[in-house]
Order: structure tokens, then sequence, then C-alpha cells
């Protein structure tokens, strides 16, 4: 049994996409709603008739509280589990997942990100909905193969420093057992498990109207954890991503072909 848990508020603009790419990998779906009033629980509901949606228990949207919530839906089943926000998409070769019978297994999973160039001549400027995210969004970085340096050559703040000089994204964990989670479901990226098996990280993809508005909704519903990443100014996601994301970019198309063909493998096996 595989199963992905998944917060999310007013995601009606990703999710398409997201639960399309995970209902082919996991058995069940946990979905905690943190009180959308968009068309998100209408989506999962059409798309993944058979997942459960759940409202939050939880008034903010809080990493301590979150971790908390989650920790107790895991616990309630068994066999293989993660928790991603919708931004975030596993991707790679799901035989991982096959161990012996009862060892309890955790599994620590690296990030690529990507990021919108804002350029027609690189890739489409405004995503659609009937084509996969990886084939319109395909320009960005993998976390570990940076050297450690700064990703620009000189730092303005130390924030730009803080946030971006090393690493950004933080590996995320796909377990067998409960676990504890301290500080946003994160681990230290100094380490994964294996390099076939990754996150797509999605969150700096679009830098149209709807991606901007996603990003920028979400301050409404954070509570204690001010001055976040979450209550940043649209300029100032304009100028970082422009600044320091996208210098740090390649095109990823051939990096990523061998996680996409574990994907059409994953894609056969779930119709037969």
């Amino acid at each position: 049994m595989k199963t992905v848990i998944c917060h999310f508020y007013n995601e009606e603009f990703l999710l398409p996409w997201w639960l399309r790419h995970h209902s082919k990998l996991f058995d069940h779906g946990i979905m905690i709603d943190y009180g959308s009033t968009d068309r998100s629980c209408d989506l999962i509901s059409r798309i993944c008739p058979s997942w459960q949606i759940v409202p939050s228990r939880n008034e903010h949207f809080d990493g301590v509280v979150i971790d908390q919530e989650v920790m107790a839906y895991e616990r309630m089943i068994t066999g293989w589990r993660i928790t991603l926000n919708v931004t975030e998409f596993l991707f790679g070769n799901m035989n991982r997942l096959h161990n012996r019978q009862g060892e309890m297994t955790q599994h620590l999973l690296t990030n690529y990100v990507f990021v919108d160039m804002e350029d027609a001549e690189k890739g489409p400027t405004h995503l659609l909905h009937d084509i996969p995210l990886h084939e319109q969004r395909y320009w960005g970085y993998h976390d570990m193969l940076n050297t450690g340096e700064t990703r620009i050559a000189e730092s303005e703040t130390e924030e730009d420093e803080g946030l971006f000089g090393k690493h950004f994204r933080m590996n995320r964990s796909i377990h067998n057992f409960p676990i504890t989670y301290t500080g946003g479901r994160h681990f230290p990226n100094t380490d994964y498990s294996f390099d076939d098996l990754v996150i797509f990280y999605y969150g700096w993809a679009d830098l149209g109207p709807q991606g901007l508005a996603r990003r920028l909704q979400i301050k409404d519903k954070i509570g204690t954890d001010t001055n976040t990443i979450h209550h940043w100014s649209q300029d100032k996601i304009l100028t970082t991503t422009r600044k320091i994301m996208q210098p740090a970019c390649k095109d990823l198309r051939e990096t990523i072909a061998r996680f996409l063909a574990f994907q059409q493998i994953a894609e056969l096996n779930a119709r037969f």
C-alpha cells in the first residue's frame, strides 16, 4: 500500500497536474483542506474520487501544527507514505519501495527545482493543464549538484545569503513506519538515499498572473509564522527569481529523461 498525504488551500491551479500525476503512483491519497474557497475539493473528487478529503483541524497554515496533523494521519495508515506540498511531484524509480516484509525503511529524496525563465524561445510562457508540467517547465537546477557557493557572485543582503546562498530545497522523506517531523517535514540535504527517485519542485515555475496569485494568497492563512517566504510581496518574488534563481538554471530535459522513463513504466503498471 502506498499513500500520499497533501495539505492544501485554494490550489485549483496546480491540483490538476498534481492529482493526475500522483494517482498513477499511489494507491490512496489523504487531502487535508485548510478551508479552500475555490474549486480544489471539486477537482479532487472528480480526478481522484476514491481519495479522502478531510478538513484540517487547524485554522492557520503554520509549520508546527501542520507537522502534528500530518503525523496523526500517518500513524493511522500502513505501508509506504509521503507527505508532499502541491508544488512537489514525486518522479523516478518506484521499485525502490520494494523491500522485505515488515522492514522499517526511510528514504530521503532530493529535489530538482524548476524555474520560470520568462523566455518564449525556451518554452511556453502560459501553462496549459492538458500538457504535463515537465514538458512546459524544464529549466532549473538540482540543489545537491550546487557547489555550495552562492548562486550569485555577491549576495546583496544577509537575507539573500541565508535563504539562497547554498541549498534551498531540503529533502523529503518517504517511509513505511511512523516518523517524527520537525521544522516543516524537512530533512538535511547534505545526503540523500539515491538519485533515481526524486522530487520535482515547481514552486518557482510560474511567474504569470495565476502563479503569482497562488503564491500571494497563502499569506492570509499564515498565523504565528511571520516574516517567512510566504509573506513576500510580488516584487520580492519576481526580483529574487530573476536575480538568484534564474542564473542557476539550465535546460534539464536531458537530465530528467531517465525519471520520465520510470514514470512511463509506472503508468503502464497502473493500467494492468
